[in-house]
């Protein structure tokens, strides 16, 4: 470990991270001052890492591959022995005989090693993300608006004589990570997988487990009266943080993060400021839906309840355009994938490894521009108009706008026999296309109601909801169109929070081939009582 220390100081000292001070002996005393891992996540190079597990650990591993297991790590000529490995992943796992994700844990049985300043790090597999590029661009996002986010950079991994190739490899959210973000490292570290925060979490620092903090939050966000219940969350929350992690989870599309799943993320406890702060995590699906609608989540317990205050309400739409402006600046990004690009395409080791990663690149700079394009036309739209509705709580939708995603649909409203309709012909290519209607409804419960027939309605294979039907932007709808059909009722319902919501309708063709019509006159919106 000796070529390893001198190899920690040397990168440290090119980094000009170094000071000199003296004891009494004249003895000269290095001190550090960079950020732990500052040189592998701020480097050129990328680095490969040769993981070696003998076999009685490899056996431990098979049998429990949640649970550390001893390995040797080796980077170049440093050597780090007795090192702790775990499989992870839930989406994204892959079993040790294909292509694993795994926790590295360098302070395994030495609670002194490190591996530049870090005890641990993660290799993502990326293998819900083939452009290598999802988890470094949407937390960089999080990091340029000042909320604290992981870093993230690359590796090629071996493990055992088997090339794994390229890993995307995380910064852990430890003391490390929370030095970098806060003066108090000593908070309770809470994360959660698929469940919001009025439920026992489990904590991965701090030295009180009875989570009263996080109790007196889920409390707070339940208090019935929304003036009180901003105050109450002033007291525990850093509520303009969370705001801005809201608008940053919209921005980036990350459909599984706290705001629409309650998934991916973690909560601190700041023990300076006494305020729980969201932390962002899991952003392997970053700019994927591109059309990902900007009205503000619902799903999140935390967010609802901010969400459903005059105050919070206010400051949302008011942190949406200027984060906009001051964040999702298009040329820093496709900049920032440029030099991604140009590392990767340096450190391939064939032709084709270079053309998949220069791929990547294309197709990430792709969704950033039709993501920024996206947004800055939805916010260029006037505001939606509340729906007028009749006696009995029924409203007919009319003028009604179209949207292609992909492909080379045809839109037209022909009449079929004495029925008007809203039609979507998708037969020349794949297409995703839909009829939109954008409302400003109140709070309460609706069923979004219209009459449809198909032909030749062929879904595609890897595409979620694939057929036709109707939802809402950002719902998942379980009726749907296939083949063949004559007229067939379909519907969609829907609950808007307290304090209202923008919600856009949608009426949709997902399909290799086909097409579709929806009889206009149909297309209601009803008042759920």
């Amino acid at each position: 470990m000796y070529n390893s220390w001198l190899k920690e100081v040397a990168r440290t000292m090119v980094m000009g991270c170094l000071c000199l001070a003296w004891q009494a002996t004249g003895a000269p005393v290095i001190k550090a001052r960079s950020v732990p891992g500052e040189n592998l996540f701020g480097g050129s190079s990328i680095r490969k890492f040769v993981i070696k597990v003998e076999e009685s650990e490899l056996t431990k591993l098979k049998q429990d591959n949640r649970k550390y297991v001893r390995a040797t790590v080796i980077d170049g000529q440093d050597v780090y022995k007795d090192v702790g490995i775990h499989l992870k992943g839930m989406g994204s796992f892959q079993p040790l005989e294909k292509k694993p994700s795994f926790v590295v844990k360098f302070d395994y049985e030495d609670p002194k090693q490190r591996y530049e300043g870090l005890s641990k790090f993660m290799l993502n597999n990326a293998s819900q993300d083939g452009t290598y590029l999802a988890e470094y661009m949407g937390t960089s996002l999080f990091r340029d608006a000042g909320l604290p986010a992981a870093r993230v950079t690359h590796a090629f991994v071996e493990f055992n004589g088997r090339d794994l190739g390229m890993y995307v490899l995380i910064e852990p959210m430890n003391k490390e990570f929370l030095s970098q973000h806060f003066k108090s490292v000593r908070g309770n570290l809470y994360e959660a997988y698929l469940h919001d925060v009025d439920q026992p979490m489990e904590q991965d620092n701090g030295k009180t487990t009875d989570q009263k903090d996080i109790q007196a939050l889920a409390a707070a966000a339940k208090e019935e009266d929304p003036v009180k219940r901003w105050n109450r969350l002033q007291e525990v929350l850093a509520a303009d943080q969370f705001i801005k992690h809201q608008v940053l989870e919209i921005f980036t599309a990350h459909t599984d993060g706290y705001g629409n799943n309650f998934n991916n993320y973690r909560v601190y406890h700041d023990t300076d400021t006494d305020k729980l702060h969201f932390i962002a995590h899991g952003i392997d699906w970053a700019f994927q839906s591109t059309g990902y609608p900007i009205r503000p989540p619902s799903r999140g317990l935390v967010t609802r309840a901010i969400l459903a205050t005059p105050e919070g309400r206010k400051r949302f739409k008011q942190y949406f355009p200027q984060l906009f402006d001051e964040v999702f600046r298009l040329e820093v990004l496709t900049n920032r994938v440029n030099a991604v690009e140009t590392r990767l395409k340096a450190a391939a080791r064939k032709p084709d490894e270079a053309q998949a990663f220069a791929n990547g690149a294309v197709e990430m700079r792709n969704r950033l521009v039709e993501r920024h394009k996206y947004i800055e036309k939805q916010l260029a739209l006037p505001e939606p108009q509340p729906v007028k509705f009749d006696g009995s709580g029924m409203a007919v939708i009319k003028d009604w706008d179209t949207r292609k995603e992909t492909g080379e649909p045809v839109f037209d409203q022909p009449k079929t026999g004495e029925i008007a309709t809203l039609h979507i012909a998708g037969d020349k290519a794949p297409c995703i296309a839909s009829w939109r209607k954008r409302l400003a409804l109140d709070e309460g419960k609706y069923k979004f109601t219209a009459r449809a027939r198909g032909a030749h309605i062929e879904p595609q294979e890897s595409e979620t909801g694939s057929g036709a039907g109707v939802r809402i932007s950002g719902g998942k709808r379980q009726k749907k169109l296939l083949g063949d059909s004559d007229w067939t009722a379909l519907d969609y319902e829907f609950e808007v929070m307290a304090g209202g919501n923008d919600v856009e309708l949608v009426a949709e063709l997902r399909a290799k081939k086909g097409e579709v019509w929806f009889d206009s006159q149909s297309m209601k919106l009803i008042k759920v009582k």
